[in-house]
């Protein structure tokens, strides 16, 4: 069943903290890096300040990096719930995908 949204009375009830609306650029990649599949949604917009939203789609988890932050010792490893190992082969694609 859909639900249709409140009128601006339901919204003043609700308020929001912050409200925009922005066009974004996402890009969907797969691939095997040793014997791990990495299946990615890069998404680039103003909103991220010279950052790519990287989401990892199967494990449902995401994170904000740029080439510093992906090099961060233990980085990708607690944002993506990676082993050691699944992170460095996934270091060493996403400086090729940002």
């Amino acid at each position: 069943m859909i639900q249709e949204t409140g009128d601006d009375e339901d919204m003043a009830e609700r308020p929001l903290l912050e409200d925009i609306t922005q066009s974004t650029s996402t890009r969907f990649v797969s691939f095997t890096a040793g014997s791990h599949r990495f299946e990615l949604a890069l998404m680039k917009a103003d909103y991220f300040n010279n950052q790519t939203m990287v989401i990892n789609l199967p494990k449902n988890r995401q994170a904000l990096l740029d080439h510093e932050a992906i090099n961060r010792d233990g980085h990708l490893e607690h944002m993506f719930q990676l082993s050691a190992m699944e992170a460095e082969e996934l270091r060493n694609y996403l400086p090729y995908l940002l």
